[in-house]
């Protein structure tokens, strides 16, 4: 995981961090109330998943696991 950059959104000043995971590019967002928005960007693929967690070092690791998770196609 590489972190490329830790910020206060523009939009509502939550923690933000911009992320490289297993070479998907992530944003992840912690909101007030401890829940946090994963949000990858792929092109022509995005998704994202809210998630309950206990700080921004938890979300990185919720981020992280559900990058790993997916599927991986050996062409």
């Amino acid at each position: 995981m590489e972190i490329l950059t830790r910020r206060e959104s523009d939009e509502c000043g939550c923690h933000e961090e911009e992320l490289v995971i297993n070479g998907m590019f992530v944003v992840i967002h912690l909101e007030p109330d401890s829940s946090g928005h994963i949000f990858i960007d792929c092109g022509d693929w995005e998704d994202e998943k809210l998630v309950s967690c206990n700080g921004i070092e938890d979300l990185r690791k919720k981020a992280e696991e559900w990058v790993l998770s997916f599927p991986v196609l050996d062409i």
